[in-house]
């Protein structure tokens, strides 16, 4: 006799704050490593370092995968609308403020101000990325309000 199968309840909030912590315990341990590993000199340490990289960015995608099969349609949709509008508006507010200061020539860039060429893209890759998850996080709470 076949059992009707029972239909699969979608993550909740226990689930989504067990998952945050173990990818900030991932994020952490590839931090430290990251840190030891980059005061190897050669080659060698910066292949390991860049090993150690990916295997917590394959971590944390396998975490997302994980999570995003296991949330219901709307929540995928808030976080598809809120990704595509949020995220591009946040990036597009974040290059306009990048564009503006790496463009000046007055003595007020960070440029001016004695920062490294590699200390610069750092910064703007931060930059946007925080742009973006700022964008992100409004445009999500926005979805949600809107389809309450």
């Amino acid at each position: 006799m076949n059992l009707p199968a029972r239909p699969k309840r979608p993550f909740g909030l226990g689930t989504f704050v067990l998952m945050v912590l173990g990818v900030t315990v991932v994020g952490a341990l590839a931090g430290a490593g990251g840190s030891m590993l980059g005061d190897q000199p050669g080659p060698l340490g910066l292949a390991l370092t860049v090993a150690l990289m990916a295997l917590a960015m394959a971590a944390a995608l396998a975490a997302c995968v994980w999570w995003w099969r296991g949330i219901d349609e709307a929540a995928r949709e808030a976080h598809k609308w809120a990704w595509w509008w949020g995220g591009s508006g946040g990036m597009a507010v974040g290059a306009i403020l990048l564009l503006t200061l790496t463009l000046r020539d007055d003595g007020s860039t960070p440029q001016a101000a004695g920062a490294s060429a590699a200390e610069l893209v750092a910064g703007g890759m931060y930059a946007i990325l925080l742009f973006q998850i700022a964008g992100y996080g409004i445009a999500w709470a926005a979805w949600w309000l809107k389809h309450r």
